[in-house]
């Protein structure tokens, strides 16, 4: 992963900021009600027919082991499109969109033990982890909830 001048979709999970580069992002949606599928993994809250296209949705608050927090205006469906399939990650809030220069950006903290966190931006007071989706998502077996 290239992190020199990348544009980053940044959002909220809980109190916690994280970036994904927006080439992965295909779009960002308002939550809508998911159909719940039975005997799914944890993580995963159901499906959505997103203009005749069934997407999962997966809670990063779950993966994360956060608190989920109550659903609100703000809670918005990141759709992406990872390893030829489309997945929705339920976040907080969709904060903003913005390039993070390579120079703010250090190796995460030698303690985490994430695979999914690439790098830590750290300007002023704010604190964004760069999450590598293919290592986030690699356990997470889309076709699963699709059976």
């Amino acid at each position: 992963m290239n992190l020199i001048n990348e544009q980053y979709v940044v959002f909220g999970v809980n109190s916690s900021l994280y970036g994904i580069p927006i080439q992965e992002v295909s779009e960002i949606i308002r939550f809508q009600m998911v159909n719940w599928i039975p005997n799914s993994r944890e993580e995963f809250l159901g499906i959505i027919n997103l203009r005749d296209k069934v997407i999962p949705i997966i809670s990063l608050h779950r993966i994360f082991l956060e608190a989920e927090k109550e659903l609100d205006s703000k809670t918005r469906v990141i759709v992406l499109h990872n390893s030829g399939k489309d997945i929705g990650i339920v976040v907080n809030e969709v904060d903003r969109v913005m390039f993070l220069p390579s120079q703010h950006i250090s190796p995460p903290p030698h303690f985490t033990q994430n695979s999914w966190i690439t790098g830590v931006y750290h300007q002023q007071n704010t604190i964004i982890a760069v999450l590598n989706l293919e290592s986030l998502l690699r356990n997470i077996d889309v076709d699963q909830v699709l059976v």
